[in-house]
């Protein structure tokens, strides 16, 4: 039985907020949340990045999975580092936005089970 889970929360203050959108037309944004002395690369795809808008210095929680990553960096080092794809952010003045994972379609048109009337009866 295995117990990986690659989940991560954390909290702090928003900064260098952007709105991005990928060479294939995914929205996207990216920011960093300071937590004591770190900063934490974050990123969102899709509607949670269409429903999301943060200043700096906003206090914010996300929760996601950790990823690592790598790029070149100007000088043609090669450079790794983390960043976390976030499934939920709360900026923590509104309720959080998570994206649904699919819609339900509605039942077929005459598969619907009939309804009861309520009887005020326990639940």
């Amino acid at each position: 039985m295995s117990y990986d889970k690659n989940e991560i929360h954390i909290s702090g203050k928003c900064e260098r907020f952007s709105v991005i959108t990928t060479k294939t037309g995914t929205p996207m944004i990216k920011f960093s949340v300071r937590c004591n002395r770190e900063q934490i690369a974050v990123v969102a795809f899709n509607e949670l990045a269409d429903a999301t808008r943060l200043n700096d210095v906003e206090e914010v929680t996300v929760s996601g999975a950790i990823q690592s990553t790598s790029w070149q960096a100007k000088d043609g080092s090669q450079r790794y580092g983390f960043q976390i794809i976030a499934s939920k952010i709360n900026d923590n003045e509104q309720e959080p936005f998570t994206p649904a994972a699919k819609p339900t379609p509605p039942p077929a048109p005459g598969n619907r089970a009939p309804v009861q009337p309520y009887t005020g009866g326990p639940f």
